[in-house]
């Protein structure tokens, strides 16, 4: 293990050692797609059957209107959906009955790709396999996902920024690591504006490389700027409908749900959700309650960290900690960013409670050391407490919200349309999809509908 600032390898030494290890990674790498993808096929089965929002009214929609190309040139929200609009014309090419399973399909290999590059990437905060492993698998499990994120293309940005923050604090060391992250951060940047947020990530990792022989621009990096920039340029050129500042904006309503919707819903196990339209500005005791015990429970565990981080830098890992804190900075600056621009929708919570997670699994790790062993806290009960923690809340809240599972059945939906074409004799028939707090729909044509049958 590494020696302390007495006498142990320089930073920068340890860490390059510890990312060739990496390059052994790749049959790992491989079984963690699986595991990411088969944990996401277990936790949303509906999935399966039925078809969620924007995957069919718009990008299933905009495809079999437009075909290919048009759909590309099209912002939704203002911006523009590179993964989804791909998903969106893939999953036209195959029968109509089929639709809602390919889609399901291609959003479980992002899943699987995006787990997989985690894996790999975080080598260089998280030395234990099964933390690796933990925060990979963790886009699938993080409760906050299950709400509205889980299983649709729609909400893969949130996934792949995650997946970026990786890759970006992360260290590539073989040509296809290389070229597979670089490949994910362009993408990230053409489906999401709020990749810019990592513009701190991707500072810290030129600066980073800089301090090695090499000292070029690592791949990762200009693979998300280029992504990043051409999604702002197409913004700046083209968009339309841009989304404006979202309503009830403040910052007692971020703070609060930073502690409730971010940290006690992902980390406090069996934590009950709330409405974010619960939180309108008056004060309740409801409120004040579990404002009160997700504070002291985040001020602990913030003490927690700073011990750790304390431990890791006597211990000679001023890099491994300065990446971890910067990753829980980045994304508890984007909570409070986008609570106090836009929306403080639970989909907005995956990267940071991501952030937290992290930093958790490393400050688990760096409490092992020996300048904290038999000192602070035994690090085989903190080991086995942090465990516990972490799998009883995943499981608290395994099964995902009723917004996204409970709805029609695609294949239902497809029947009731082919006998509306067929008794009225119209040229198109529509399709109900999830969710059912609004009217969504996808309308196909009669002519696709009669051909299948």
């Amino acid at each position: 293990m590494d020696q302390d600032c007495s006498g142990g390898e320089p930073d920068l030494k340890v860490f390059t050692r510890l990312a060739r290890v990496a390059e052994r990674d790749q049959p790992a790498a491989a079984l963690v797609a699986l595991v990411g993808g088969g944990l996401l096929i277990l936790r949303a089965p509906f999935a399966i059957r039925n078809v969620y929002a924007e995957d069919g009214a718009s990008f299933l929609q905009d495809a079999l209107d437009s075909g290919l190309l048009d759909p590309f040139r099209r912002p939704l929200a203002g911006y523009y959906h590179f993964v989804p609009r791909t998903i969106g014309f893939l999953v036209t090419l195959v029968p109509i009955s089929a639709m809602a399973l390919v889609n399901f399909i291609l959003v479980v290999l992002v899943v699987g790709w995006a787990s997989s590059l985690i894996y790999l990437s975080s080598g260089s905060t998280l030395r234990n396999p099964l933390s690796r492993l933990s925060l990979a698998v963790s886009v699938t499990l993080l409760p906050i996902v299950g709400f509205e994120s889980i299983a649709n293309s729609a909400n893969l940005q949130f996934i792949l920024l995650c997946a970026t923050a990786a890759v970006l604090v992360g260290e590539q060391r073989t040509r296809w690591q290389e070229v597979s992250s670089t490949l994910l951060a362009l993408l990230s940047g053409l489906t999401t504006p709020l990749a810019v947020a990592l513009v701190p990530l991707s500072v810290f990792r030129v600066w980073r490389d800089r301090q090695t022989a090499s000292g070029r621009i690592p791949a990762a990096v200009v693979g998300w700027a280029l992504g990043t920039a051409t999604q702002l340029c197409l913004i700046l050129s083209f968009g339309r409908g841009s989304r404006g500042l979202g309503e009830g904006r403040s910052v007692q309503r971020t703070a609060f749900l930073l502690l409730d919707r971010v940290f006690g819903y992902n980390f406090i196990p069996f934590w009950p959700s709330i409405r974010g339209d619960s939180y309108s500005g008056s004060v309740s005791v409801q409120l004040v309650g579990r404002a009160v015990f997700c504070g002291v429970l985040a001020f602990l565990v913030g003490l927690v960290l700073l011990r750790a981080g304390r431990a890791g830098i006597r211990s000679g890992e001023h890099l491994r900690v300065l990446a971890t804190a910067l990753v829980l900075c980045v994304g508890v600056g984007f909570w409070l960013a986008a609570g106090m621009l836009f929306s403080t929708e639970p989909r907005y919570a995956v990267f940071p409670a991501f952030g937290i997670l992290w930093a958790l699994l490393v400050a688990n790790e760096l409490m092992a050391t020996p300048s904290l062993r038999g000192r602070f806290i035994r690090s085989n009960l903190l080991s086995m407490g942090v465990g516990l923690l972490l799998v009883t809340a995943f499981a608290s809240h395994w099964q995902p919200s009723e917004l996204r599972r409970v709805g029609p059945n695609w294949s239902d939906g497809v029947r009731a349309a082919e006998i509306e074409c067929a008794s009225t004799g119209g040229s198109t028939a529509s399709i109900r999809v999830l969710p059912m707090n609004d009217d969504w729909r996808v309308e196909l044509p009669c002519e696709l509908l009669i051909q299948q049958r």
